[in-house]
């Protein structure tokens, strides 16, 4: 296994590749999930292309690389192993999405054109109330970091515990790149994608919820967003694949992405 305090370049990503002819895609799962969260959806178009699903570092079977790694850290490792191919339809679930879009508007000879489920990379628009407890709730994890590291307590678990988020407390070796994930906003590096973009959300998504979708289509030159009524986070891969097998392929045939 990969030293994990290696560059994010020394690492090689655990991949699955299905399909031996026609356009060429890559697949991007999301946070603490690996390559099988497409077991759904990818099956669905292995006759009618090239398949390559990664499991990306912290994730799967690839070993964690960088523990201070951000979204661009990933496209750039993986934008270095897809050198010289391509280029490529990237279908990206949640944070597979953030990772597209960086490839996307940093490397462009790569991509072909992206496809993202339940897209994450903007920031909530939150009332000013919410801000006020958020503002407070970030002060008191400072202080309880402050006075454990002054004092000897042992406060910052507790603190954690109540009001770290599940991903967050699970993150252990990637919290780091967790809180820069779930800080950034992608909306400059949206806007950059020249590629034609195909976004599809669950009407019943609180994780991203289709407000994300919809100011991405505005953001993005060439997007079309579309809205999967009675589907959440999750189950949009699972009970809603035919659904998005459905718009992915109405999107590759009106964008003429065949071959």
């Amino acid at each position: 296994m990969a030293d994990a305090s290696a560059s994010l370049t020394t690492a090689a990503w655990h991949e699955v590749a299905v399909g031996e002819q026609g356009p060429s895609f890559v697949w991007l799962h999301g946070w603490g999930q690996d390559h099988t969260a497409f077991d759904k959806l990818a099956p669905l178009f292995a006759a009618n292309g090239q398949h390559r699903l990664f499991d990306q570092p912290g994730f799967g079977k690839t070993p964690i690389a960088n523990r201070e790694a951000d979204t661009r850290d990933y496209a750039d490792r993986l934008a270095g192993i897809l050198k010289g191919t391509g280029p490529h339809i990237f279908v990206g679930h949640s944070f597979g999405v953030r990772v597209s879009i960086q490839i996307a508007a940093n490397h462009p000879e790569l991509v072909a054109a992206v496809v993202g489920i339940a897209g994450a990379g903007l920031q909530r628009k939150r009332s000013l109330p919410f801000k006020v407890k958020a503002r407070t709730v970030r002060v008191w994890g400072q202080t309880t970091r402050l006075l454990d590291r002054l004092f000897g307590t042992k406060l910052r678990p507790a603190f954690e515990a109540r009001f770290g988020s599940a991903d967050y407390r699970s993150a252990g070796d990637l919290r780091t790149t967790f809180v820069k994930v779930v800080t950034e906003d992608l909306s400059p590096q949206a806007a950059k994608i020249a590629c034609p973009v195909c976004l599809i959300y669950g009407a019943n998504d609180s994780e991203t919820p289709p407000e994300f979708g919809k100011r991405y289509a505005e953001i993005m030159p060439d997007a079309e967003f579309n809205e999967l009524p009675g589907f959440d986070h999750w189950d949009i891969l699972t009970r809603g694949a035919y659904q998005c097998e459905a718009i992915i392929k109405q999107f590759i045939a009106k964008s003429k992405l065949h071959d």
